[in-house]
Parts: structure tokens; C-alpha cells; sequence
């Protein structure tokens, strides 16, 4: 159950609360200013939680009603609970028609202070339970973990199991992106996820710990010649996989040789694998993205070699939390990660461990 949390202001010194408090609502019966040691901040809008959940959830989804399948509740909720916010901030926050709802202007501004606040409640959470599981001390609750989809296949499933038999009580909600390094950074920074993982660096102000590094390797068709030089490298097909920190790797190559010019760009990387296995091209891809081989293609390393570190990255108070501490522990620890990896393993770099071989040699190509 949600529970708005509003401050009121008594008239006098040991004053009695109003206790006409609505269901859901908590009133809490404060002193009044002349008896505090300093004063309120101007009147605080009256909002709560319901408010931010509905407003982050139709700002996400673009859709009312995807919004409301999200939390768990009616479209008419969502749509009251955002109408209350509209109503007492005094803007629009979004244009509502036939093919969703867009923020506006003020929309935008407000969704980021409305993030802020949201994190702010999340570590109101932390800060009153440091034990992480209420009066009984077991770890419980939910921990949301943001992370590149290859992390979640190679590592993640695979320890789930094992991490809920061990914390029954504690819940893992796992939420994977396409943008990788900026979207698990926002989240984390925002609150919406208690736990990121993701390519490294992050931003300063989060705490980041680098667990492993893969190498970014050249894919292409068995039959093909390599592209030992940034200039066959530039003659060839290029297939473009967005999914995969294009950026990053665009940037690598600019600085080595000059911006590459992609012949194709896709977003999902087992259909620019497809392209390449009929021999469209070639693309480039971390070599647990492409784990294992398929058959018809080798792998090999960039002109000059590009790897990639992963690393967990927290805010500093969920850091701190024991469900967040007891998941790096079960999950994240090299002995951990090294097990979960199995004969991927082999083509990765665990942090303070140096590999012998390169990620090419290890990933299936001769």
C-alpha cells in the first residue's frame, strides 16, 4: 500500500495532531515555526508517492495505460494521481493523444525534479531500515538491478536461483537497456534502480567497483580475409549493432584511424550476426555478446585492440544497504563471476587478474 506523507503545522507548542487522517494518508504533527530552531522552507506541495510513481510511470511509458500496468493499478488511478500533480503544481505536465502522452516543457522539468524525489524517498527507506529487513533482521525486500543485456544473460540469470534460495525474502527485479552506459547511469543516480552494471566509467559522484573487461572483437563470415588494418577495415562492409556501445566504439576507431561510415545500422545484434553469417558484411561486437561462436563466423581483434570494463556502480547511501552488499557478495565477487562465466571465462579479464590470452584467441576462432 502507498502511503502519502504530509507535514502540518500545529498552532501552538505540544499540540495535539489532527487525526483526521484519510486512508493511505499520514498526517505527522510538527511544532509550530516559532518553536523550531528555524524556518520551514515555504509550503511544500502535496505530493507523495502515488504522485511521483504515476508521473515517472507515464513519463516512461509514453502510455497511460501502460503506466498503470506497470504499478500494478487502474488507468483511472494513474490518470487521478496525475491530474492531482497538474493541479497543484498549476501546469500541464502532458499532451494526452491517440498515440500516447508527451511530456511537455514543464513536464520534462518537473519529471526530473520528481526523479530526485523519488531517489530522496528511496533513501528514506535505507536510511530507517540499515538492516534492510524490518524488525526481524533477515534481509528482505526488493532490489532493483539495472544492467546490459549480456550481463544479464552470461551472469544474472544464471544466479538468481542461487541468490533467492539463499534470501527468500528479498526480491531481485531485474531491468535490462539497449542504452547501457547513460541509461544505468540515470537510473542509479535517479533512484529508479539500487544497483547498475555496466561499462565503465560512471559518473563521479556514484560509487563504481570494476569487476571484468571483455575485448571488442571483429565479426565476420569463416571464409572471409581478416581486417588486419584500419584501412581494410574502412574498405570492407560495416554492420553497425547500436545495441553495443556504438558510440564508444566509433570513438576508439576515430582516434585511431578516422570515423568509420557504417554501411548498415540495426539495434538487435543477432540480426546483425545473421547478416554477416551470409556475408553482408562484418560487425563489431564484445566477445560476451557474441559467446558463444556461431557456427560460419570467426572472431578476431580490432586493428587495434578495444576492451571494455564492467563494474557495479551504486549511489553511496545504497551502497551502503546490506541487500545491496549481500548481492555483490553472492553475485558479484570474483570467484563469483568467474563460476557464473564458465568457459567464457576464458576470454575475460577479472579485475586485479591479468589474462594471458586475448579475448580473440579464447572466443572460438582459430
Amino acid at each position: 500500500m502507498s502511503v502519502d506523507l504530509q507535514v502540518v503545522s500545529l498552532s501552538g507548542p505540544g499540540a495535539v495532531p489532527d487525526t483526521a487522517s484519510g486512508p493511505g494518508m499520514l498526517r505527522l504533527g510538527l511544532p509550530a515555526p516559532e518553536a523550531r530552531a528555524g524556518p520551514l522552507p515555504g509550503r511544500l506541495p502535496a505530493l507523495g508517492s502515488s504522485h511521483l510513481a504515476a508521473l515517472i510511470g507515464v513519463a516512461d511509458t509514453g502510455s497511460f495505460s501502460e503506466a498503470a500496468l506497470r504499478l500494478g493499478v487502474a488507468q483511472s488511478t494513474v490518470s487521478q494521481a496525475v491530474q492531482a500533480a497538474e493541479k497543484e503544481l498549476g501546469v500541464r505536465l502532458f499532451e494526452r493523444g491517440r498515440h500516447g502522452a508527451f511530456l511537455t516543457p514543464a513536464g520534462r522539468r518537473v519529471l526530473e525534479q520528481a526523479r530526485l524525489a523519488a531517489a530522496a524517498l528511496r533513501g528514506m527507506t535505507l536510511a530507517g531500515d540499515p538492516a534492510g529487513g524490518g524488525s526481524s533482521g533477515v534481509l528482505s525486500g526488493p532490489l532493483h538491478v539495472v544492467s546490459c543485456r549480456s550481463v544479464i544473460r552470461h551472469f544474472l540469470t544464471p544466479a538468481l536461483g542461487g541468490f533467492q534460495r539463499r534470501y527468500p525474502q528479498a526480491q531481485v527485479i531485474l531491468h535490462d537497456t539497449s542504452g547501457e552506459h547513460d541509461d544505468i547511469e540515470r537510473m542509479v543516480a535517479s533512484g529508479e534502480a539500487d544497483l547498475g552494471l555496466g561499462r565503465l566509467p560512471m559518473r563521479p559522484d556514484l560509487c563504481s567497483q570494476p569487476l571484468f573487461a571483455d575485448e571488442y572483437l571483429i565479426v565476420a563470415a569463416a571464409g572471409q580475409l581478416r581486417l588486419k588494418t584500419w584501412n581494410a577495415f574502412h574498405r570492407a562492409a560495416y554492420i553497425v549493432c547500436e545495441e553495443d556501445c556504438a558510440p564508444y566504439i566509433a570513438a576508439h576507431i576515430a582516434l585511431h584511424s578516422r570515423p568509420p561510415a557504417p554501411a548498415v545500422r540495426l539495434k538487435d545484434a543477432q540480426v546483425a550476426l545473421g547478416m554477416v553469417a551470409e556475408g553482408h558484411g562484418f560487425t563489431v561486437l564484445t566477445s560476451s555478446v557474441v559467446w558463444p561462436l556461431p557456427p560460419g563466423l570467426q572472431a578476431y581483434s580490432l586493428p587495434t585492440p578495444l576492451w571494455r570494463w564492467i563494474g557495479s556502480v551504486a549511489t553511496m547511501q545504497a551502497s551502503r544497504h546490506p541487500l545491496v552488499q549481500a548481492f555483490q557478495d553472492a553475485v558479484l565477487s570474483p570467484a563469483a563471476l568467474r563460476t557464473l562465466a564458465g568457459p567464457l571465462a576464458g576470454s575475460l579479464r577479472f579485475a586485479g587478474v591479468a589474462s594471458p590470452l586475448s579475448a580473440a584467441q579464447r572466443v572460438g576462432s582459430p
